[in-house]
């Protein structure tokens, strides 16, 4: 027998494919169905539920009281606000540990930098009455009016 061309053996190729995709089509019965129709009702709607319907109160926002305030969403405040959290917190704590370091000047100052960055220490300097209360002088102002 002589050898079969390229052209044959793609033709081939395409026939076996073909009946392939029959195949598969053919292997599941074919079902009819009849579609129902569906018949929905229509239900009228009472007097006293339209009323109910009115009379529903509109919808309210959900949030806390701070989130509508500018100011308690700034960054700089809540790096502020954690500083002296952080100040207080921290002193009260260490005042159990160790009372005479808790009474030292400038821990609430240093407490206040681990907690909120320059800000936070900015605002506990601020809070507590300037630099003077860290160094016990009065902040670079002279009090008695002399020079």
């Amino acid at each position: 027998m002589a050898r079969r061309t390229a052209k044959q053996k793609a033709a081939t190729r395409k026939l076996v494919a073909l009946n392939k995709k029959r195949r598969a089509k053919r292997s599941a019965p074919k079902r009819r169905k009849t579609r129902t129709k569906v018949i929905t009702k229509v239900r009228r709607v009472t007097r006293m539920a339209r009323r109910r319907t009115r009379r529903s109160s509109p919808r309210r926002k959900s949030g806390g009281f701070l989130k509508g305030l500018p100011l308690v969403s700034n960054p700089t405040f809540k790096k502020a606000a954690a500083g002296i959290g952080t100040a207080t917190l921290g002193v009260a704590a260490l005042s159990l540990i160790a009372p005479g370091l808790a009474n030292s000047p400038i821990v609430k100052p240093v407490l206040a930098l681990a907690g909120g960055d320059f800000i936070g220490l900015g605002a506990q300097l601020f809070t507590s009455g300037g630099l003077g209360s860290v160094f016990g002088g009065s902040g670079g102002t002279n009090m008695d009016g002399m020079a």
